[in-house]
């Protein structure tokens, strides 16, 4: 858990208490060590599914820890021992996401029966629209902070990012080694293949008429004829 920010509370006019008597100040910092409680990381992540659902019905910038407070039925000082500010929060939840496409991606394409690179392009591919569905509210928001982010708060996403765009890259020039004196044709594929599917993420019902394995599956062969074309 993360201390009270000092930007939400007022100033105290009494004396502070000695945080070895005081239970609240003294889970303010996390220990060397020290493992959150089942209950609190169970609370952390309702905190962040609820505040997925927030930012997709009222957009990035009307969303607000007051209102989350609100939706939560807790205190505003409560609610800021998890996340110090709404960047924070936001900033989490897209960081989290993008870790968890980056695992279960990875994962998928080691445990591809035929490691020729086509399967494991299309592995990745089915892998990370099925995720993105699974946490559609956190997708979304993670499409929505790639577009608003400035350089400095963007960079740890950007290099995330990245690292799903060379799993890609590695994938494609295998599968086509002429790319690998394309860099920048390598780049664009990789790249369209990534932004088709995050698109699709985020209007695509899980069991609607399109079927996201289908779709992933019409995706990665697009990408991996272009590579071979190219």
């Amino acid at each position: 858990m993360r201390s009270i920010s000092t930007d939400y509370l007022e100033q105290p006019t009494t004396p502070r208490r000695d945080s070895r008597t005081d239970p609240v100040r003294a889970m303010g910092e996390a220990r060397n060590g020290y493992r959150p409680r089942l209950a609190t990381i169970e609370r952390s992540r309702e905190i962040r599914e609820i505040s997925a659902r927030l930012i997709t019905s009222q957009g990035l910038w009307r969303f607000s820890m007051l209102s989350l407070a609100r939706h939560l039925n807790c205190l505003l000082p409560t609610l800021c021992y998890y996340y110090k500010k709404r960047e924070e929060l936001i900033t989490d939840i897209v960081l989290r996401h993008i870790e968890t496409l980056r695992a279960r991606t990875g994962l998928a394409i080691d445990e591809t029966e035929d490691d020729s690179p086509s399967n494991e392009l299309r592995a990745f591919a089915r892998e990370y629209l099925l995720v993105a569905l699974a946490e559609q509210d956190f997708h979304r928001v993670m499409v929505s902070y790639a577009g608003l982010a400035g350089p400095e708060e963007g960079r740890p996403f950007l290099l995330r990012q990245e690292v799903l765009r060379e799993m890609v890259e590695g994938r494609l020039t295998a599968h086509a080694p002429a790319l690998a004196g394309k860099p920048e044709t390598a780049r664009s594929l990789s790249r369209a293949l990534l932004d088709t599917l995050s698109g699709a993420a985020t209007w695509m019902e899980p069991y609607g008429v399109v079927k996201p394995v289908a779709y992933a599956a019409m995706v990665a062969d697009w990408v991996l004829d272009q590579a071979a074309r190219s």
